[in-house]
Formats: structure tokens, C-alpha cells, sequence
């Protein structure tokens, strides 16, 4: 049986850089495409050998805002890859640069899974983020895309935005609810630093953003989504039955991925490496036949130890104390029974049956949780 691999290829190339964003992504390099697209194809074929006898479970295409490029592009990196008829194949889109044409080119060149950047379906909201679409935009090409033949549709939504009220933030799950989408990530806002969004907050230009609505519209998404036939399956992904996201499960899972691009990171057989954030010197590199790798890290047992933990205990199952003990010749309970009695007392860990899991405050306050493994 073949080994499952999971790939990820970066677009950092955008329309407009959004206030909020601090990808490795650009509105200003259109100049790059076509160098950049020839690079990445250059290091698929580099990575040939880490590709032959594995099975292509994922393939994700993210950014950046991988529908900024023409189809023709995207059909010729996807081509670059041996994957089957089963294999989970998304890209990202943003509602202003894909069309019902684009939708079926996708349809046609083996893409199945669509995840929208939706954000909001607030038009003030969406103008304070620095969105380049509208609402009804956004409601557009979901249906459109729908009308295509995608059944597995994805909507990114951000929660705790400066001036986001909670009446705004039900309006948006009410409409994301009605389109019918079968898969919903709602993150929690990060301000990060460098980003138009921080330098506006430090200005006093927007307020900084208010942790009690945060955590009131997080419970409501909670609660808001299960009444309507979505599992919470991860701290911040919903999903309606079988149609989780196999590409991120498989990073949660700690599957092997590769990815291909600037700044995208792999796991192969607990090795971590990445690739260099500039897009000249990954180009540079690349003509010269030579893999852009950096930060190249094999990870101790106790590292692999401590991921594990960490990324079983974002998933709602949790973590399942026979399963590490089978990979890990060690017993959960034993070895870390001073952090889980602290955690169990504290309400933030249950066990329910052989496996632990974040209670509700638990996910208010993971991360309190996953220090106590490191």
C-alpha cells in the first residue's frame, strides 16, 4: 500500500493586500507570475524522487489568492502531479477574481473542492479589512460555483474584527447558513505586527479588538452552526458529515506533506524544512536547479511527542491515550499525570472513554492547555 502524502502549493500573488493579512503574499508583483510559476514547476520536478510510490491523498492551493492566476496556470502546476480520481484537490478564492467560467475550468481540470474568502457579509466590515469585494459578491459566485457542480464548498469567516458588532457577525452566519455551504472555518482575530490593521490599532485609528465579544461570537458560532447539521471538528473548522477537510486533518494528524512555493513548510518523516520567503532568491535558486530549503530541522522523540499532544488536542476527538501509547511505547496518563490533574481540575481537559479533549473553556483557553505539554 502506498504511503499518504499531502501537498501544498503557495500563490503569493494577490489583487490587493487585505489590512489584516501577514502572509508572504503581494498585489505589486504581477511582473512575477510567469518566473514564479516556471520555478514551481522546476521544483516539483526536483522533488520527483520524495513524490514516486506515494499516494496524493490533498492537494491545497492557497495564498495569497490562488484565483488571481489565470487557469491555464493552475492546470499546468496541478499536471505536474500523478493524483487520482479520489484525491481531495482545493484551491482558495476570492469572490472578485473567479467567475462561473473559472469555476468550470476548475470543475474540468480535477479541482473538487472550492474554500471561498468570504470574511464577512458586512460591507463595512469588509471595507475596514480592506476586502476588494462586497457582500453580494461574495453570495454571487458561491451560488455560481454551486452551479458549476461543486458540492464540497468551504467559506473562511473572521470573528472580533475592530467595530464588529455581534448582531453583524449572526447577520453573516445567518446568510452563510442559507447559501448551503458544507464546510465553515471561523477564525479568531490575530492582530499581527507589520500588518495595516496593527499600525491602524496603534495609531488609534481603529480600537483594539474586545476578547469578551471575541469569545461571545465564538460561543455563538458554536452553538449557531450545530443547530444547523455543522460538527465542530477542529478549535475553529465546522463541517457538515464526511465533509472535513482531509488536507488540514492530515497536518493535525501529522501526515507527510510537501509544499512548493515561497515560505511553504513540509513534514517528511519528522523532518521539518521550509523554503525561503523571497520570491528572487526562490526563483534564483530554482534556475539554478537547486531546492530553496531553509531551516532544515529533525525532530527529537520528545518534539514529535509534544506536536502530537498539541495538534491531537485541537481536534474535538482529542487525543487517544491507547493510540500514543502504540506509537510512542509510553503511557499518557503516567507520563504527564501531574499536567492532566491540573488541567482536569481546572475544567479545561475531559476525558471522555480513552481519549482527552478540550472542554468548552478548554477552547477559549488552549493554549494555556498545550504549554502545560511543552
Amino acid at each position: 500500500m502506498k504511503e499518504l502524502l499531502r501537498i501544498y502549493v503557495h500563490i503569493p500573488f494577490c489583487k490587493s493586500k487585505c489590512a489584516y493579512c501577514d502572509f508572504n503574499s503581494s498585489s505589486k508583483m504581477n511582473h512575477m507570475v510567469k518566473p514564479y510559476v516556471d520555478a514551481l514547476l522546476t521544483e516539483i520536478s526536483l522533488n520527483s524522487e520524495e513524490l514516486r510510490n506515494k499516494k496524493i491523498d490533498s492537494i491545497y492551493i492557497g495564498g495569497g489568492t490562488p484565483s488571481f492566476l489565470s487557469s491555464k496556470y493552475i492546470h499546468t502546476i496541478l499536471k505536474s502531479f500523478n493524483f487520482d480520481k479520489d484525491t481531495e484537490i482545493t484551491i482558495e478564492v476570492n469572490p472578485d477574481t473567479a467567475d462561473y467560467k473559472k469555476f468550470i475550468e476548475y470543475k474540468q481540470m480535477g479541482i473538487n473542492r472550492i474554500s471561498f474568502g468570504v470574511q464577512s457579509f458586512d460591507d463595512e466590515i469588509l471595507k475596514l479589512m480592506g476586502r476588494s469585494h462586497t457582500s453580494q459578491e461574495s453570495i454571487k459566485k458561491i451560488l455560481e460555483c454551486q452551479s458549476a457542480g461543486f458540492d464540497n464548498i468551504s467559506a473562511d469567516l473572521i470573528f472580533g474584527y475592530p467595530k464588529q458588532s455581534l448582531s453583524q457577525y449572526k447577520e453573516t452566519l445567518e446568510i452563510i447558513k442559507k447559501i448551503e455551504v458544507q464546510h465553515i472555518s471561523a477564525y479568531s482575530l490575530s492582530v499581527e505586527d507589520g500588518t495595516l490593521l496593527s499600525n491602524m490599532i496603534k495609531k488609534g485609528l481603529l480600537p483594539t479588538p474586545n476578547d469578551k465579544d471575541d469569545r461571545l461570537m465564538y460561543h455563538y458560532t458554536i452553538e449557531s452552526l450545530a443547530k444547523t447539521g455543522f460538527s465542530q471538528y477542529e478549535i475553529s473548522n465546522f463541517s457538515q458529515a464526511r465533509y472535513e477537510s482531509r488536507h488540514n486533518l492530515g497536518y493535525w494528524e501529522r501526515d507527510n506533506y510537501l509544499g512548493f512555493g515561497i515560505s511553504a513548510h513540509s513534514l517528511m518523516d519528522n523532518i521539518r524544512f521550509e523554503n525561503t520567503d523571497n520570491i528572487y532568491e526562490y526563483v534564483v535558486s530554482l534556475k539554478q536547479l537547486v531546492k530553496p530549503r531553509i531551516n532544515i530541522q529533525e525532530l527529537t522523540k520528545e518534539e514529535i511527542i509534544t506536536e502530537h499532544i498539541i495538534l491531537a488536542l485541537r481536534l474535538t476527538k482529542g487525543l487517544n491515550i491507547h493510540d500514543f501509547e502504540k506509537e510512542f511505547g509510553e503511557n499518557f496518563e503516567e507520563k504527564y499525570e501531574k499536567a492532566l490533574e491540573t488541567l482536569v481540575d481546572r475544567y479545561l481537559l475531559e476525558k471522555r472513554g480513552d481519549n482527552y479533549s478540550l472542554t468548552r473553556q478548554g477552547l477559549d483557553l488552549a493554549n494555556q492547555v498545550f504549554v502545560e505539554f511543552v
